[in-house]
């Protein structure tokens, strides 16, 4: 196995492993969909692309959730090159609570693995990278298990040559078992 391999297999063991012991708190899974818009160098490389994410995250205790967010963005793509990306990032969500406990507004900050597949019709590029992302958004009660939001994020990766960045503003709903 080689070395990429053996520390993208400790990287996901880092990342998942907190997890089990969030088995105590409450928990929450949102899914989120929304567009990824490019900005900066990465505009010149790719167009908007869609935006998916699942999260689930552990209430530690108001007002901070902890959480690990799987995502990625597809289509984005720009002449001969399409570029998609996947993130595996561990987040932290600063919670407040809406008047009349309607619902929650939040700030969020997460910070992991980013791997951007560049394929050039010639051939492929993958880079692994770490990336951060910043947020700030609001949830509203549908019912008591059921919320339904609305967040908008900036993602930035340190990447060799363009550092790809974008803006998704996103809808998601979220499921307290």
């Amino acid at each position: 196995m080689g070395a990429g391999r053996c520390g993208l297999l400790l990287l996901c063991a880092l990342l998942l492993g907190p997890l089990t012991a969030f088995a105590q708190y409450p928990l929450e899974f949102d899914a989120r969909v929304g567009p990824a818009i490019t900005l900066g160098d990465f505009s010149d490389k790719a167009n908007t692309g869609a935006f998916l994410s699942g999260t689930v995250f552990a209430n530690v205790g108001p007002p901070v959730s902890l959480g690990l967010e799987v995502g990625g963005n597809l289509g984005h793509s720009k002449g001969s090159l399409d570029t998609s990306i996947f993130q595996l990032t561990p987040v932290a969500r600063i919670e407040a609570p809406l008047a009349a406990g309607r619902g929650k507004a939040y700030l969020l900050f997460g910070a992991g693995y980013y791997r951007t597949d560049y394929d050039l019709g010639s051939g492929d590029q993958t880079h692994n990278d770490f990336g951060v992302n910043v947020g700030a958004g609001f949830l509203t009660h549908l019912s008591r298990r059921v919320t339904l939001g609305f967040d908008v994020r900036y993602h930035y990766l340190l990447e060799k040559g363009v550092n790809p960045e974008y803006f998704v503003p996103g809808i998601l709903l979220t499921f307290t078992p």
